[in-house]
């Protein structure tokens, strides 16, 4: 047992790296389960493993309890960019985006990026999902999630066989409204968009308002609806502040995790882990422990555990930009001035309304650019205000942007060095395909046709953004576009060769490991992907306990 520990000592010291000599193996623990990341998937994985007391279930996230006051407050998201909340990663410089480097931030806390995002709720269109089923994701098809989707949610005005009324998430409709909506809606009537009732129900394409994960105008993050409420459960162990380091393998199997708290390297033993660490962390935690491309982790002095060559590639993500903005004729109308922060925050206390319960985002609409889309091909967005705070950007403005709903751009999260502390480097390749910014140069010149619609008339003093010019608007797309915050696929669920993990979300080639997260999409969704987070995790917890909906 001397002999045991001494090497796993060794083992984890080489682990956990920055650590070195001092750190300290505490005590060993065994589980049933252990999930890896307290994001979205994290929380849902956590509360359904240890639902009948008979599992003890292992939670591990590197970021704490938010105790940031305006953490509830969906339009304070942009305050939490760059702060303890976010990993703040950057991408690669982006060899068609003139070598910008893009922020993309992702929640370091409980209830990962559902703590600190938008908080809008869309799930994508049946056909993506009887697309992932068609790729030979036996399982995956439109019908077999609907029931997941419903599981989680508790909608509070839709009523019909799309949607959920118990569940640990509520869904509502947006606080604020604006009578600039209604033009813009009328503006998509004459381009042909028709009103949808139900973005996430029957018919997606068309005008709409969005709707939130908030109750009351205040934000339910996973870690509100799912994990809050079975954090004392005596089988849920829940470990804040925990690095991952590695796995513990053993052969083709894994056994557990090595993961750091402080100065201490730990190891924790399990039946079965799951990395729920997102589209960056968890393909850069199979590099970390030897699987993925062989070649690469020998570059890195990894030794090769397991070459799989799709580990951290086909990493796709949406894009926005340029925006087209209209220019108020009379601001004051249309809640211009913005609020001050003290005013907006008071609003807020009082009744869940105000700058602070909205992303600003509150209508939209998905649409068919091309008469040979299937289905909607970009997601639109009308910001009637840009922030909580007083702000002098000029003029008061309405924009209208959007994105390409299902990018062909393929990037890649490789290692930067064999420590866990140091961060992948991730390269989107935005705009790599060309067919990506064929279609952005489609959707501005779409929007600045809308902008120019008779409903328009009464409030635009002017219309900015790159126009209409073909070269204008590449030269703005290159300038200007930035992540939307959805990185998906980079452990894709497939069988060819460069899919990471099969229907049942377990890792080819291993045991006792699965994958629970954005990162298995086999395509991007329709849309933002939090929802279909969400129905995932659902239905990867299913897969893992051997369950059926009906048992």
């Amino acid at each position: 047992m001397v002999l045991c520990l001494l090497r796993f000592t060794q083992a984890l010291r080489t682990n956990v790296g920055s650590l070195g000599k001092h750190a300290i193996l505490r005590r060993m623990s065994t589980y049933d389960f252990i999930v890896c990341g307290a994001g979205t998937a994290g929380c849902i994985l956590a509360n359904r493993l240890s639902a009948d007391g008979s599992a003890k279930v292992l939670l591990l996230e590197a970021g704490h309890q938010p105790r940031h006051p305006l953490v509830p407050a969906i339009g304070a998201a942009i305050d939490h960019w760059d702060g303890p909340l976010d990993w703040a990663f950057r991408s690669t410089p982006q060899e068609h985006l003139n070598g910008r480097q893009i922020l993309l931030n992702r929640g370091k806390v409980l209830g990962g990026s559902s703590t600190i995002n938008f908080g809008m709720y869309v799930r994508g269109n049946a056909g993506d999902y009887n697309h992932w089923a068609q790729l030979g994701n036996t399982g995956w098809s439109y019908d077999d999630v609907l029931p997941y989707f419903r599981r989680s949610e508790a909608n509070a005005s839709i009523d019909n066989d799309y949607h959920g009324s118990d569940g640990p998430i509520s869904i509502e409709d947006p606080k604020n409204t604006n009578p600039i909506h209604e033009m813009y809606f009328e503006a998509l009537e004459r381009m042909g968009v028709p009103r949808t009732p139900d973005y996430n129900g029957a018919q997606q394409e068309g005008s709409l308002n969005y709707q939130y994960t908030s109750r009351n105008g205040r934000r339910v993050s996973a870690a509100d609806g799912f994990l809050s409420p079975v954090i004392d459960r005596p089988n849920l162990t829940v470990v804040t502040g925990a690095q991952i380091t590695g796995l513990l393998i053993d052969k083709d199997k894994v056994k557990g995790v090595h993961y750091a708290k402080g100065r201490a390297a730990e190891l924790a033993q399990a039946n079965e882990t799951i990395l729920s660490l997102g589209a960056i962390g968890s393909p850069q935690a199979l590099l970390l422990s030897g699987i993925g491309p062989a070649e690469e982790l020998a570059a890195q002095g990894i030794t090769p555990v397991h070459d799989l060559a799709g580990v951290g590639k086909n990493l796709l993500d949406h894009f926005s930009g340029p925006r087209v903005a209209i220019v108020l004729k009379d601001p004051e109308k249309y809640g211009f001035p913005i609020p001050s922060h003290e005013a907006s925050l008071a609003q807020f206390e009082k009744d869940g309304s105000g700058p602070l319960a909205t992303c600003a985002i509150d209508a939209g609409a998905f649409v068919r650019l091309r008469p040979t889309d299937d289905y909607p091909s970009i997601q639109h967005f009308c910001t009637v205000s840009n922030g909580h705070r007083n702000r002098n950007d000029p003029p008061p403005r309405v924009s209208i942007y959007g994105y390409v709903c299902r990018t062909l751009s393929q990037g890649e999260i490789t290692l930067a060095s064999d420590s866990p502390f140091d961060r992948p480097l991730i390269n989107p390749r935005y705009l790599s395909d060309p067919e990506d910014l064929e279609r952005n140069i489609e959707l501005t010149q779409w929007s600045h046709e809308l902008a120019d619609q008779a409903p328009f008339d009464k409030i635009r003093a002017d219309v900015m953004g790159p126009g209409r010019d073909r070269e204008a608007i590449i030269a703005a797309t290159r300038n200007e576009i930035s992540t939307t915050w959805h990185q998906t696929s980079t452990c894709r669920m497939g069988t060819d060769e460069r899919a990471v993990v099969g229907a049942d979300l377990r890792v080819h080639g291993m045991k006792g490991l699965r994958v629970v997260d954005a990162s298995v999409f086999p395509t991007m969704t329709t849309g933002n992907t939090n929802a279909p987070t969400m129905m995932v995790a659902e239905k990867g917890a299913d897969l893992i306990l051997g369950k059926t909906l009906d048992s």
